[in-house]
């Protein structure tokens, strides 16, 4: 194959057709799965014991825990499952991703792997080349051929590795004790991501003889560290109680790992003398799956104490840009919709200001209805203010979440979605009007008086609608709410082929360059729709039921 002792080339191959295998079947198992899974967790975790036997096969069939574990960060964080029950999961996984090794170690080293792999391949590519517009088919694909490359890149790795076996002089290393190789473990898993990669790699060299059981032992404790890293990551910028479940996971697994290191020779005595493993590879994962029982078991009794650990760190309070939902609790769902409702309000403020700034008007012309709050808001650049809108959003979503995980009337249910699409369309308005921030800006710096001239005329027709809009949106008199923003709207669209046939008398007139008629007309579309999407959003907040359904039908007809 080669006149060097070890083909690194094929080595490195090996593991990013390996890596590359298990990135399609996690990819392919997200979308194929991926919300049966997250119902499965959030399901069967109200009980420590079914949390981990979750987590356990979760983590089997996705063949990652670090997938599993951001998927529990993600559920925690929107509130959907408590961090008693996540620890549970947490703990499962680690069980879970031992079922990799079990796989590789029974097929991977016993059968002809590459006959063995070209099928899954073969299969897998030809799915994704004939059906690549049927989403179902393709991930199928995706994951046939992801199982193929895996058992292919364990094939290279082998096959390299024991080439050095036969041209490499262990006895230099072996003096430094097998504990040289959990650092070994810790720094592979923490950069490559994957603790099944890591394993496969101390499988290979355990089967060529190149590391003895002790020292392959000692790299997959390391690993087992190592896959925190991708969890810390998730966490470290979340919530506090993302951060916790990082916390959680880290110090479990840390604690295991140097119980497993401590304990690391009765351990092995247990696998190959007790168990009677006479089988290097079978004894190596058994030892994995062993320590992670054992872990589960120490943990278990304690699994209450060390929640309430946990939810003593990270307590300061975070900064919200929400004023109304950070601290009401979603058990009684008519008080946390009224604050959903009041919080929606704050965003379309938030909205409003951020137009009035991109135009740059000043916000003392609304002088008796822009709160102090939003002036001192006003200073900050409008991408500051766009950050802050998207941050609110993000609040409010998770808020919402929590809400709809709750027991709901019908009414409650109606009315939700009438909140979420208001949000949705602030959303809009706000994005549209952000789009043409630096046309705005380019206007102001135009020399052409025809062009400045006529953009003041939609500033002006800009101001007399939020004038109205916010007149409108603060009135304390239900009876015009629907009748107001049918004028509004039709107001809007009248401003707006007013502008054009302002435009098209200058065109004719050639007073505008192609470049500012395009940009001029760009501006005028996206300050239509964004005045739309404001509509909509106070639509969706103040008109409730039917009525607004009556307002979706004279808004067509109009």
């Amino acid at each position: 194959m080669t006149d060097y002792p070890f083909n690194a080339w094929a080595f490195l191959a090996g593991l990013g057709i390996f890596l590359l295998g298990m990135i399609m079947i996690e990819g392919a198992l997200s979308i194929l799965g991926g919300r049966p899974f997250k119902k499965f967790l959030r399901k069967y975790t109200n009980h420590p014991i079914k949390a981990i036997l979750s987590g356990t096969i979760v983590t089997a069939v996705l063949q990652s825990s670090s997938v599993v574990s951001l998927m529990v960060l993600a559920l925690v964080g929107a509130g959907i499952i408590e961090l008693y029950n996540a620890l549970g999961i947490i703990l499962g996984s680690n069980l879970g991703t031992t079922f990799t090794g079990w796989i590789v170690a029974y097929f991977g080293f016993k059968f002809d792997i590459e006959s063995f792999a070209l099928p899954f391949i073969a299969v897998g590519a030809l799915i994704m080349a004939f059906f690549p517009g049927k989403e179902k088919l393709y991930n199928i694909g995706n994951l046939v051929g992801g199982f193929g490359f895996l058992f292919l890149g364990l094939e290279y790795m082998k096959s390299s590795i024991e080439l050095l076996a036969q041209n490499f002089d262990l006895e230099p290393f072996i003096a430094y004790g097998p504990y040289l190789l959990f650092f070994v473990g810790f720094v592979l898993t923490a950069v490559i991501q994957s603790s099944s990669a890591v394993m496969v790699i101390a499988l290979s060299a355990l089967n060529a003889g190149v590391i003895p059981l002790v020292a392959a032992a000692a790299m997959v404790i390391g690993s087992d560290l190592g896959t925190t890293i991708t969890v810390i990551f998730g966490g470290i910028k979340g919530t506090p109680a993302k951060k916790r479940v990082a916390l959680g996971q880290f110090l479990f697994n840390l604690i295991v790992d140097i119980l497993a290191l401590a304990f690391l020779y009765p351990l092995l005595h247990l696998v190959t003398k007790v168990y009677g493993l006479s089988d290097p590879l079978m004894a190596l994962v058994a030892f994995h799956s062993t320590f992670n029982v054992l872990g589960i078991l120490l943990f278990l009794p304690f699994l209450k104490l060390f929640s309430r650990f946990l939810n003593r760190r990270f307590t300061k309070e975070e900064e919200h840009v929400a004023q109304f939902i950070n601290h009401v609790p979603t058990n009684v769902p008519e008080i946390a919709i009224e604050s959903l409702r009041k919080e929606i309000q704050h965003l379309i403020e938030r909205v409003f200001l951020l137009q009035i700034s991109i135009l740059e008007m000043e916000p003392q012309t609304f002088n008796y209805n822009v709160n102090s709050f939003l002036k001192e808001e006003s200073k900050h650049s409008p991408i500051v203010q766009y950050e802050k809108i998207k941050e609110l959003e993000g609040e409010l979503v998770e808020f919402y979440v929590s809400i709809q995980n709750e027991q709901l009337e019908r009414d409650d249910s109606i009315r939700l979605k009438q909140l979420i699409l208001s949000i949705r369309y602030a959303m809009n308005a706000a994005k549209g009007v952000k789009d043409v921030s630096h046309n705005v800006k380019d206007f102001y710096r135009s020399v052409n008086d025809h062009l400045t001239g006529l953009f003041g005329v939609l500033k002006i027709q800009q101001q007399s609608f939020f004038l109205d809009l916010d007149h409108l949106f603060r009135s304390d008199v239900s009876a015009n709410y629907f009748e107001g923003l049918t004028d509004l709207k039709k107001s809007s669209k009248r401003n707006y082929n007013a502008f054009l046939e302002r435009a098209y008398v200058l065109v004719k007139e050639d007073q505008l360059a192609e470049l500012e008629i395009s940009t001029l007309f760009n501006v005028n579309r996206e300050l239509y729709n964004s005045n739309k999407g404001l509509i909509l959003a106070i639509k969706e907040l103040l008109l409730k039921g039917q009525r607004a359904g009556d307002f979706d039908v004279l808004s067509e007809v109009a």
